[in-house]
């Protein structure tokens, strides 16, 4: 199967998952850069928080487990990313070299957007601050 045929059932699993708001993909299939052996890296918001800090680690590992197996690909071809809870530099990444798949709920994507933007934004101002303070 192609990527594109791929992608378009990536994207209708992620319609269909009640509990997805967004989707991104990004990594080497975003860039243009993948390879035979790249795997197809995915990062998503859900709709809902998760209380259980176990449950809530696991429930990305758990469905990209569930779509490597409704995709027919092998373990580890696939990756999915709880942009809820990742750090904010990669978070970022998505957010800079990603590419929405999916929005289920505009007004959440600008939300989440904006929170990791503020977010890497007093990062770096720390950083900078302190290197300042530091080397002059």
């Amino acid at each position: 199967m192609d990527f594109d045929q791929l992608k378009l059932e990536i994207i209708q699993l992620a319609q269909d998952e009640e509990n997805i708001e967004l989707l991104w993909l990004y990594g080497s299939y975003a860039k243009g850069t993948a390879h035979k052996n790249s795997d197809i890296d995915l990062a998503v918001i859900f709709k809902s928080w998760e209380q259980d800090v176990i449950k809530r680690r696991l429930r990305s590992e758990l469905l990209a487990i569930e779509w490597q197996q409704q995709l027919n690909l092998k373990d580890g071809e696939l990756s999915i990313l709880d942009m809820g809870i990742a750090p904010i530099p990669l978070a970022m990444s998505v957010l800079k070299s990603g590419c929405l798949l999916l929005s289920k709920n505009r007004s959440r994507q600008f939300q989440e957007q904006q929170r990791i933007m503020s977010k890497w934004e007093i990062d770096y101002l720390y950083h900078y601050q302190h290197k300042k303070a530091i080397y002059g």
